[in-house]
């Protein structure tokens, strides 16, 4: 039977995730179409490619909503693991301490 093996890295790891997330979802927020801008005539004469833009920009607008809030989720995600990890750390390394405590030797 082959072992695995799993770290987390809190500091390295899962808050660099988080801030590059947080940089990526910065970015999104100027990912809009300025079709009121125009007039539906500047831009074809029936109007059509106005509000085709139109539609577009609407579904662009609401899918980046859904983007940003998934992309959110998984940053309270990875905050929410990254202070589990650091609380268990926390109580092994006191585990630890109190152990060594016990038979004598010196804490770090």
């Amino acid at each position: 039977m082959s072992e695995v093996y799993f770290t987390a890295d809190p500091d390295g790891g899962l808050d660099a995730l988080s801030q590059r997330l947080s940089s990526l979802e910065d970015g999104m927020q100027g990912l809009t179409v300025a079709v009121d801008a125009y007039a539906p005539s500047d831009l074809s004469p029936s109007g059509d490619v106005w509000n085709a833009l139109n539609a577009f920009s609407q579904d662009w607008s609401d899918w980046l909503k859904v983007i940003s809030g998934n992309v959110s989720a998984l940053q309270q995600r990875l905050t929410s693991a990254s202070t589990l990890y650091r609380a268990a750390e926390a109580k092994i390394g006191d585990a630890a301490r109190q152990g060594a405590a016990s038979l004598g030797g010196k804490p770090s």
